[in-house]
């Protein structure tokens, strides 16, 4: 069973589920033109979207974000701020499109849409009453794309415009950016609206959805518009496809939501793309629980990895709104859980869901928002998912700083669900305002390792893991025993979760080769996997993945040749962090006596530095005497490290240096005074109680020399051993 090697590697963010807290004050874009008098009466009337933060996204890493204003006259805006140092300011003069056609009346983000792109240097304006005075067919709507190079912000190309759109289509009504940028997918609502029906009667507003791709910075659209199949129509009434969309970091799947479809119940479709051709999957997705008229789908959401779609319906039980959660599993997409009800609302009831979506990329993490809580001052919830089940985390956010009703509820969440961006159209006399949260990223760790049964060659032992994220974030796990922190000729374990009890076991071969191949087996099941130092069976074999808990136990037997005293050091992934290798106990090995150094003890069995740095401290037993050898750092890798060697009787230490090459010379002797100047550390002088007398000299010792010679293959790999993280 061949391994891909990436499995070693440090991944980069996923979600934690702490408690948000505001970061900064409120932004507020420069140069905004006056907002229109009387614009909260109009958004009390539901056509809220006037100022800044009728939308807001942000790119995954969180550290760009922009807000728009559809009522920034005469084409709307909107506004880049980017952060540093956890510190918010906005990037540039406001962005507004050329080229608008006609009186567009709110041409840029008329439904209060913008999209970024994952990498943040992407950004669609949605326009979707561009040229809509204009009778013409593919004329109404437009989009239009900026891009950020060297921090500076430039219109890529002229407006966007499809060209099988029908009369008044509203395109740019929605639209969502892949993570990478270069796929982008708009909707239009009323697609194949009124006038276009046979004898001049009325065909209803069934909408669509377009995708166009990026190819050297020019725009083409691909295939031809998307309406989904299975719509439920009538005389007045469409399906109101592309009223929202969303699309997965590939932009290889993109679902929109058509909240008009069957007489306002609303549905969504899901669309995959397979070779530049587009298709839909499966049927409509209609929620069940729903109570009245939800108009399912008027918001829409989708995880990175496309697998997780979430549809908003804020008609639901007069008015209180929903959420409704599916997955897909090989291809087929069903309803995970009941519908999600918020909690905590402030009287008079929030009246629906905001105006926008957030989802994390692994889809751990929904946001929403209700513009009209507490009298319109909005707010926002957070929902997280463990083990497949939904629950709301406590209290809601609001923004501090608002001035009059603000309408907080147009939400942007980052790919590791680590920021929140919060939009409020109506703050300050709906000039508008966003706010920024933030929630710590997960912390992985290993926590402990138990020697359950057995003694001898064999034994059962039970690893424990941690992630403040859920045990779910954990992308590996480690479990490397041996004398010396190295990845060769060890017992070096690792094990990817793939659920709350089940997973995959590797172990790494005898060259601890970081390319594999690894011997692997699949848990649960039956089977083993072995090298020259150790064998484990898949049967007695258990996974418990519980809240932020990952439990592994493994019966681990060990070859004759492996006998004597063992470290076991464990270490924890997720895709977001890397918690460094611990010593978290010692395994005595049955066999043959062992003759030359071996590992008696560590001690403290686990240590918290400053700087978040893990002691290692070793005791090599050998005949006669001893020498002994300490390092802290993150990794197993010597390089940038607190490594302090001892040698000989009198246990002099040498500093090794930052490049990871042992120094020629003893700088001090543990009973003496001094340090021994490494720039990673400082080792001050302690009490040893060893042999030797205190200041007395002695040349190193060749055979502690030997001891502690690291191998050049333990430097090749950056970031530790050969095949560790």
């Amino acid at each position: 069973m061949r391994i891909n090697r990436a499995i070693f590697c440090i991944l980069l963010p996923a979600l934690a589920q702490a408690q948000f807290t505001q970061q900064g004050g409120k932004l507020v874009g420069s140069g905004a033109a006056a907002p229109p008098a009387g614009c909260v009466s109009s958004i009390a009337g539901n056509a809220y979207g006037m100022g800044q933060g009728v939308d807001a996204k942000v790119s995954a890493d969180g550290n760009t974000f922009v807000t728009v204003s559809d009522y920034d006259l005469p084409e709307g805006a909107a506004w880049i701020f980017t952060r540093s140092n956890g510190v918010w300011s906005q990037q540039g003069a406001k962005l507004q499109g050329t080229g608008a056609v006609g009186d567009p009346g709110g041409a840029i983000a008329a439904s209060g849409n913008v999209a970024i792109s994952g990498d943040g240097n992407t950004v669609i304006l949605g326009g979707g009453n561009d040229n809509i005075n204009d009778s013409t067919p593919g004329n109404a709507g437009a989009v239009w794309i900026f891009t950020r190079s060297n921090g500076v912000w430039s219109q890529q190309g002229g407006r966007v415009v499809p060209s099988d759109a029908s009369t008044y289509a509203h395109f740019g009504f929605a639209a969502a950016l892949s993570a990478d940028g270069n796929t982008a997918v708009i909707g239009g609502i009323t697609d194949g609206g009124p006038g276009l029906g046979p004898n001049g009667t009325t065909l209803p507003l069934v909408g669509a959805t377009w995708v166009f791709t990026r190819t050297n910075g020019v725009w083409t659209q691909q295939g031809a518009k998307l309406a989904g199949s299975g719509a439920m129509l009538g005389a007045s009434f469409g399906a109101g496809q592309g009223a929202a969309v969303a699309v997965s970091a590939d932009g290889n799947t993109l679902i929109e939501g058509g909240p008009l479809d069957a007489n306002h119940a609303g549905a969504a479709w899901i669309f995959t793309r397979t070779n530049g051709v587009w298709s839909q999957q499966g049927a409509k997705l209609v929620g069940t629980g729903a109570v009245g008229s939800p108009s399912a789908g008027d918001r829409v959401a989708i995880s990175g990895d496309g697998n997780t779609a979430v549809v908003s319906g804020a008609g639901d039980n007069n008015n209180t709104g929903a959420l409704w959660v599916f997955t897909r599993t090989n291809g087929v997409w069903s309803q995970q859980g009941g519908k999600l009800v918020r909690s905590g609302e402030t009287v008079p009831p929030s009246l629906g869901e905001g105006p926008t979506l957030g989802i994390s990329r692994d889809g751990n993490t929904i946001a929403v928002g209700a513009v009209f809580d507490n009298n319109l001052a909005g707010g926002v919830w957070i929902f997280t998912r463990s083990n497949g089940v939904w629950s709301q985390q406590p209290g809601k956010l609001v923004g501090a700083g608002a001035v009059g009703p603000a309408l907080q509820g147009a939400v942007g969440l980052s790919a590791d669900a680590s920021t929140l961006v919060v939009g409020g159209a109506g703050d300050n006399g709906c000039i508008g305002a966003a706010w920024v949260f933030t929630q710590p990223s997960p912390v992985p760790a290993p926590t402990s390792v138990t020697a359950v049964s057995g003694g001898g060659t064999t034994q059962t032992f039970t690893f424990s893991f941690a992630d403040t994220g859920g045990y779910q974030n954990l992308t590996v796990v480690d479990m490397l025993i041996r004398d010396v922190l190295d990845g060769r000729q060890a017992c070096y374990v690792a094990f990817t979760p793939a659920g709350p009890n089940s997973g995959s076991v590797l172990l790494v071969d005898d060259g601890g080769d970081a390319g594999g191949p690894y011997s692997g087996m699949v848990l649960p099941g039956g089977g083993s996997v072995s090298n020259s130092q150790c064998s484990i069976a898949g049967a007695g074999s258990l996974v418990a993945g519980s809240g932020n808990s990952l439990t592994l136990t493994l019966p681990i037997t060990f070859s004759a040749g492996f006998a004597g005293n063992k470290v076991v050091y464990l270490s924890a992934q997720d895709t977001g962090a890397n918690s460094g290798w611990s010593p978290l106990g010692t395994v005595s090995v049955a066999g043959s006596p062992v003759t030359g150094p071996s590992v008696t003890g560590v001690t403290p069995g686990r240590s918290r530095l400053h700087g978040g740095r893990h002691l290692h401290v070793h005791r090599h037993q050998r005949v006669p005497g001893y020498c002994s050898s300490g390092r802290a750092d993150q990794r197993l890798d010597r390089r940038e490290a607190c490594m302090l060697p001892g040698a000989g009787a009198d246990q002099r230490q040498l500093g090794f240096g930052a490049a990871g090459g042992r120094r020629r010379r003893c700088r001090r002797s543990v009973f003496g005074d001094g340090d021994t100047g490494q720039r990673e550390c400082v080792e001050q002088s302690v009490q040893h109680h060893g042999r030797g007398e205190p200041g007395e000299r002695r040349r190193q010792q060749p055979e502690c020399d030997a001891a502690h010679r690291v191998h050049p293959g333990v430097l090749r790999q950056p970031g530790g051993v050969p095949g560790g993280p």
